[in-house]
């Protein structure tokens, strides 16, 4: 169908679940590519059609209504952001109705992957073009409807993934206070033993030091004549101490003689 003569068919909505219709009429050329992938597309094999519309393209690089046929079977064929980039082109088209049809589908392309804010843009720019395109206002509705939802959503995740990130730093402040306790439960444990063992060793010290005062007083009292006695006993039973004795007497000998006065 050329530009004079091109109209809109009615075919599968883009948006499935929506009460509106994908405007992607082949524009009629004198390429017998186009007429041919026009052809495939009305008997809905939209690969085939995609393969001629590429034969098309390659004659007719510049061509707006070749970049807008093959965005037609792009979209046909779910690659929506293949198809966006065709229409895109189209868009330079200098014919109107061209011009507003290709930001028409390039709304729909960018609607099906969830790019609401992009789809809204199209719309209006295709109601720019042609103020009495029904399904572009329907479509324009439904848009700004999924984007306000799709900004509440994402203002809601933004919300919960901050709330989450606060948790997460109670939590962690939670377990360092707790992590502190032990820590200090642990030191004060530590302090406790460092300290009876300094209190085992100033023990031992004393004792140690009591035992040696106690021993140098033995050592210092004057032996008494038992003790004599007890010390010639031992020498007799006991020959291999008797060096040992010997200087034992020789202390007691020097030993100042107790006084009975």
């Amino acid at each position: 169908m050329t530009a004079t003569g091109r109209g809109t068919a009615r075919l599968i909505p883009l948006l499935m679940v929506l009460p509106f219709l994908l405007a992607f009429d082949p524009v009629r050329s004198k390429s017998a590519a186009v007429e041919e992938g026009n052809a495939r597309m009305k008997a809905g094999k939209a690969d085939e059609a995609l393969a001629a519309y590429d034969k098309a393209a390659a004659e007719l690089p510049g061509d707006p209504a070749v970049r807008f046929d093959r965005g037609t079977a792009l979209a046909a064929l779910s690659r929506f952001d293949e198809a966006a980039e065709e229409f895109l082109r189209a868009t330079e088209a200098k014919e109107t109705a061209l011009k507003a049809a290709a930001f028409y589908n390039l709304g729909n392309a960018f609607f099906k992957k969830d790019k609401f804010k992009e789809a809204v843009e199209a719309y209006k720019r295709a109601l720019t073009l042609d103020p009495r395109d029904e399904r572009a206002k329907w479509n324009l509705e439904i848009a700004l409807k999924k984007k306000r939802e799709d900004d509440q959503k994402k203002e809601k995740d933004k919300d919960q993934k901050k709330d989450d990130k606060n948790d997460d730093k109670k939590d962690q402040k939670k377990d360092d206070k707790q992590d502190q306790k032990k820590d200090d439960k642990k030191d004060d444990k530590q302090d406790q033993k460092k300290d009876d063992k300094k209190d085992d060793k100033k023990d031992d010290k004393q004792d140690q030091k009591k035992d040696q005062q106690q021993g140098q007083k033995d050592a210092d009292k004057p032996a008494s004549d038992q003790e004599i006695g007890q010390v010639l006993d031992s020498l007799e039973k006991s020959p291999k101490d008797l060096e040992k004795q010997r200087a034992r007497l020789r202390a007691v000998r020097r030993a100042p003689p107790t006084r009975d006065w």
